[in-house]
């Protein structure tokens, strides 16, 4: 691995543990050969073939270059060459045919990069062009076997070293040395991304795999040129003892090449924390670690040393993070030489004297600078933090609050009356959804919109809400942390209001009910949004519509796939719809995440004004997924103008600070949605869009190398076999515990059996006994009856009886008066005539006492026709009062039967 002082450089980015260095390499016979009749010696290769070359639009690029072999080795064109290569830098590369006639050449100085096949073992291939040209052929062989491979691309590294042996070592014996450091994360799928910042604290997870991207520049002319680095070390604490340092065991690759400033170089390397485990970084927490590489540079006896202090924070292995956060990590040193052999030595010697550090100051500007000639690819994200004295809009800013005028409230009142069917939306109902939902229909609108009703809330959602609010919860912490962090300008969610503690609930139940995606940053501002207008239970029912019905959780699943090609949509459709812009952003390697990202992971509410966030929620419940795309090519072209004037940190800053508050004016924002409405997405282009991105990331795949890819695969395996495991033994525990539950329910309905039995056998026995009764009673019953009537017949006979005797009575009273009154009478006529007879004298009359006997005779007939009377009316009496006793003796029995058997 070699550079030149000139600035072009060439990677080897050959595994040495396997292949071996270049010194191990046999030597090569070398024969002399003629150009233009000037004598030079070049190493000769007679067994290879030249397969062709091709176009490439990256001078140095292992994917393409790969990509080209794989390709051209596929056409199966190629054609047996000599390939010359010579022993003097300043010479020329030469492919020469079966005649030893030149094909093609290539001066040394022109070789960009050169690299062998990952998946072919006998194949390689290099790069030529003039540096910053524009135009790179990449040319490539195909070796009889491996071991030609290899020597053909060490003969050229030394031949390059040979070049870079004449301005080896400056006169000068100090030298000035950037060094900035990254670290990406592996996600589960074989992609490294870079770990978050939080200023110079790295966010790391633990059991991931870290790669560590240490960049070394010479920021001036005097160049100290290094030929390899022999590792990278790792100490506990602010720590300078050798015995404290710990090897890190990984393959490392050194890119060299330049930059705008000087040489510069990349050092690469691996670390697993599985078959390397670090004590002191092991739990959560924040460690302060000192961070050592050694490189030997050209001409110096002694390895130089580099330490940096760097914080990590670590982070439970499960912990989601969506905001890329991005500081320079970078410092300065002065490398000290003192000289080991005299100055008139052709092969001078230095020792190292000493390593300083020195004060630096730097810019996201510097570390693009950085990056701008090494060609990593997706490796290399421009998402920075601006300072932090810009004055941004602070999250939940705006009440939202808009009075809507009576028609607007009597069309939403009239719609809301006739949608009765959730399961089918009105037709007007999107173009309503449009103008906006008025604010106290709001909560009502959403619910339907989601398909809720009461009876869903009560009888699904508050059962799994208190539930999952029980399930002990992973991403706790991280809940808590963004308590503080969601909408801290809106006074309900402040630090003590009831808002967060209803925040906390549900965040907290979601992440227990959907355990594959738990709880990511981002998720806590929708929730917000809806507490501001919901109930607990229902922000938590309508929250789960949202991740799941709208498809919303597909973006937080692990790698995040659904949001890359989210981004991936996102910049066809800007190339589609808006080139001059697409062209302005690639050319200030502008990438979509880095203002999407918090636009998508939290519907646009993050940053704008709460009254905008409400209307682009009533869009997506209405409108469904495709109000992201809409949402966010309005915003970019409303903003197409200043952004196209701007340069990569204005950008930036013009998408954190000015575009959220140009936004605070209403008529923007309606001007916002009126743009969305309008916008037209294609649901074929999508499609398309879609398959491409499929095929682009099956392409990455299949030109990774195919040892760490299954290295990848076999650890997602594990990682998701764990996952599952853990899942398992938690439906094991729950099935357990719900056994040993339902084992006292049974014995306790068991029990509840045994006593219904016997109170069964005695409800029988009581029956059979309230049946006896019953028929006891039913004769007896029966018997009063027809007492009763026997009774009533006698007495209805009696009656008869005393009313035949008084009419007796009477007939009897009636002769005798009429008797008496006869005889009276005669006694009357008998008196006159007694008195004519003895000519009025006084006699006593016997005739008189008669008459007072037939009086009292006729008073005792009276009186006992009184007395007949009397014991008709009490034999009336007594058949009444009978009659009662029967009717209220029947309906007690009745009664007691009727209980007895409900019982």
């Amino acid at each position: 691995v070699s550079t030149q002082s000139t600035g072009y450089y060439i990677t080897n980015n050959l595994s040495m543990a396997s292949e071996g260095s270049i010194e191990n390499v046999p030597e090569i016979t070398t024969s002399p050969a003629k150009q233009d009749g000037i004598g030079e010696q070049f190493t000769m290769f007679d067994n290879v073939n030249y397969m062709g070359r091709a176009v490439i639009g990256a001078s140095v690029s292992n994917v393409e270059a790969n990509a080209i072999i794989q390709e051209l080795h596929d056409f199966n064109t190629e054609s047996k060459v000599t390939l010359a290569i010579p022993h003097d830098p300043e010479g020329f590369v030469k492919i020469l045919d079966e005649k030893k006639e030149e094909l093609h050449s290539d001066p040394v100085k022109a070789i960009l990069y050169c690299t062998k096949s990952a998946k072919l073992p006998n194949c390689f291939a290099f790069t030529s062009g003039k540096k910053g040209g524009g135009m790179y052929y990449c040319h490539a062989f195909k070796c009889k076997d491996k071991e030609i491979c290899m020597r053909v691309l060490n003969c050229m590294a030394t031949t390059f070293n040979r070049g870079l042996k004449k301005t080896s070592i400056s006169d000068t014996l100090q030298y000035d040395f950037d060094l900035s450091l990254e670290i990406l994360e592996e996600d589960g799928t074989g992609t490294a991304v870079p770990v978050p910042q939080d200023k110079d604290t790295f966010k790391m997870r633990e059991g991931k795999n870290h790669h560590i991207i240490v960049t070394v520049t010479q920021p001036n002319s005097s160049a100290l040129i290094l030929e390899r680095c022999c590792g990278v070390f790792l100490a506990p604490g602010d720590s300078s003892d050798p015995d404290n340092y710990m090897l890190l065991d990984m393959p490392l690759e050194m890119e060299m090449g330049s930059s705008s400033t000087g040489p510069l170089y990349v050092i690469k390397g691996v670390w697993d924390p599985v078959t390397q485990p670090c004590h002191w970084l092991t739990g959560e927490g924040t460690r302060l670690v000192t961070l050592a590489i050694d490189v030997v540079a050209s001409g110096v006896l002694d390895p130089i040393r580099f330490e940096r202090k760097v914080h990590f924070k670590i982070y439970p292995e499960t912990e989601r993070f969506f905001l890329s956060s991005r500081y320079l990590c970078q410092q300065g040193y002065i490398v000290k030489l003192k000289s080991e052999t005299s100055s008139e030595d052709k092969h001078r010697r230095f020792s190292l004297d000493c390593v300083t550090e020195k004060p630096m100051t730097s810019s996201p500007s510097r570390l693009k600078s950085l990056f701008a000639g090494i060609g990593f690819g997706d490796d290399y994200s421009d998402d920075y933090t601006e300072s932090e004295d810009e004055e941004a809009l602070i999250s939940g800013t705006g009440d939202g609050v808009e009075d809507a005028s009576e028609e607007t409230l009597k069309m939403w009142n009239t719609l809301l009356d006739n949608w009765t069917d959730y399961c089918t939306r009105p037709p007007e109902l999107v173009k309503l959804a449009r103008k906006g939902i008025p604010n106290s229909l709001r909560p009502k609108v959403w619910m339907r919109l989601g398909g809720l009703t009461d009876a869903d809330i009560t009888e699904k959602y508050i059962h799994l809400y208190d539930e999952s609010i029980l399930y002990e919860c992973p991403h706790e912490q991280v809940i808590i942390w963004d308590l503080n962090r969601t909408f801290p300008g809106n006074e309900y969610f402040k630090e003590g209001n009831d808002g967060q503690q209803k925040l906390y609930r549900v965040c907290k139940s979601y992440a227990g009910s959907d355990q594959e995606v738990g709880y990511c940053q981002g998720l806590s501002f929708i929730v917000a949004v809806l507490l501001l207008h919901l109930e607990e239970e229902k922000a938590f029912a309508l929250f789960s519509v949202i991740m799941k019905e709208y498809h919303f959780r597909d973006m937080f699943k692990k790698g995040f796939q659904m949001l890359q090609l989210k981004f991936y949509i996102l910049e066809r459709i800007i190339e589609d719809q808006m080139p001059d812009l697409w062209e302005h952003f690639q050319d200030h390697e502008l990438n979509t995440h880095v203002y999407a990202s918090q636009w998508f992971l939290t519907l646009f509410s993050a940053k704008f004004p709460l009254g905008l966030v409400y209307r682009i929620v009533d869009m997506f419940l209405s409108e469904g997924p495709d109000t992201l795309f809409k949402v966010a090519v309005s915003l970019l072209k409303l903003s197409r103008n200043e952004l196209i004037s701007q340069d990569f940190e204005e950008m930036l800053k013009y998408f954190r600070v000015s575009l959220p508050k140009r936004f605070m004016n209403k008529k923007q924002g309606q001007k916002l949605l009126s743009t969305a409405a309008s916008v037209k997405i294609k649901p074929g282009k999508l499609a398309v869009w879609e398959a491409q991105f499929h095929q682009l990331q099956d392409e990455k795949r299949s030109l990774q190398d195919p040892i760490r890819r299954l290295e990848h695969e076999l650890k997602q395996s594990m990682e998701t076999n764990h996952r599952l495991e853990q899942e398992n033994d938690m439906l094991v525990q729950h099935l357990t515990q719900n056994q040993v539950n339902m084992r006292h329910q049974l014995d306790e309905l068991e029990k509840r059996n045994l006593d219904l039995k016997r109170d069964l056998t005695k409800m029988t026995s009581q029956y059979q006994e309230v049946v006896d009764n019953n028929t006891t009673l039913s004769a007896e019953i029966l018997r009063t009856k027809n007492l009763y009537h026997s009774s009533l017949i006698e007495g209805d006979n009696e009656r008869a009886r005393h009313k035949l005797t008084i009419q007796e009575y009477h007939s009897m009273c009636r002769a005798l008066e009429e008797r008496h009154e006869k005889e009276k009478q005669e006694l009357n006529q008998e008196v006159i005539e007694i008195k004519a007879q003895v000519g009025g004298k006084a006699i006593d009359i016997p005739s008189e006492q008669r008459l007072r006997e037939l009086e009292m005779e006729l008073a005792k007939t009276k009186l006992c026709l009184v007395e007949a009377n009397c014991k008709a009316q009490e034999y009336e009496h007594k058949c009444t009062t009978l009659t009662e006793k029967l009717k209220h003796y029947e309906t007690g029995v009745l009664n007691q039967l009727k209980a007895k058997l409900n019982r």
